[in-house]
């Protein structure tokens, strides 16, 4: 990591803010690897679209998790599928943070993770080919 965005720790280390608690669980210090890889928020939001998407992880951290998609998922489409709830899970989460930062309004877990099921299924729809085949057609419209 860069560590180039502007957490909490970070910002407070310049002298900027009260306190450098995470803003979405307030239980540790928001830093890059908390927000993104430790953060119960953020893990709750994984564990619930993983299940919806029909997968079971442990794998705490998106590198792990990318790597395990990349073995154990057989269809090239669910894949693509899984990269891309991560992906949106990442932004979601920032999105959130930011929200809670600045309109001092921290999103529900429901409300994170239906945006991002709501973001996934319809891209992937918009980018649907011919080339897709029927089945898979079927489980993303079934999501």
């Amino acid at each position: 990591m860069l560590d180039r965005l502007k957490t909490k720790t970070r910002l407070h280390q310049l002298g900027i803010g009260d306190d450098n608690l995470c803003a979405v669980c307030g239980s540790s210090p928001e830093t890059v690897p908390h927000l993104f890889f430790y953060c119960p928020f953020r893990s709750e939001c994984r564990e619930i679209v993983m299940t919806w998407l029909g997968y079971h992880s442990s794998r705490n951290s998106d590198y792990p998790l990318l790597n395990w998609v990349q073995r154990y998922t057989k269809v090239k489409f669910k894949k693509t599928m899984c990269f891309t709830a991560i992906a949106s899970l990442a932004y979601n989460v920032w999105k959130a943070r930011n929200e809670a930062v600045w309109a001092l309004k921290v999103p529900t877990i429901s409300v994170v993770t239906n945006q991002i099921k709501f973001e996934v299924k319809h891209r992937v729809q918009q980018l649907l080919s011919a080339k897709v085949r029927s089945r898979d057609k079927e489980w993303i419209y079934a999501l």
